[in-house]
């Protein structure tokens, strides 16, 4: 079993995003796979790629708190995923990727927006 997150990029104009509701095509952007895939990468050079019959991606790595596995469609999408074990304590990655890279993350578990926030302090909506 896994604890799945949605990762989109909001529009320079985030406060459209007030809500889970406001999460559409007007507020969000499409995101390249090659792109997502290249900072991922620079982000965490320890993850492993393999490219899917698909033309998607599949990347693994093991964080110092869980497990985590990514998909990324073959096409420029407005979301990817993110999993990670749903025994994990903490899921911590999730917040360093949001800020770094400037992105939003939907939590299905617990129906809540993981915003990027200054100096690695990631914000929950």
């Amino acid at each position: 079993m896994s604890y799945d997150f949605m990762i989109m990029k909001p529009k320079a104009a985030m406060g459209e995003i007030v809500t889970m509701e406001d999460l559409g095509e007007h507020a969000l952007l499409r995101q390249d796979p090659s792109a997502v895939v290249e900072a991922l990468s620079s982000l965490f050079p320890e993850l492993a790629w393999r490219e899917e019959t698909d033309g998607g991606w599949f990347g693994s790595l093991q964080g110092d708190d869980t497990w985590y596995e990514f998909r990324i469609g073959a096409e420029p999408d407005f979301a990817w995923s993110v999993c990670a074990s749903h025994h994990a304590a903490t899921r911590s990655l999730i917040p360093i990727i949001c800020d770094t890279l400037g992105l939003l993350a939907f939590d299905g578990q617990v129906n809540a927006l993981i915003w990027p926030g200054p100096a690695g302090e990631a914000g929950r909506g």
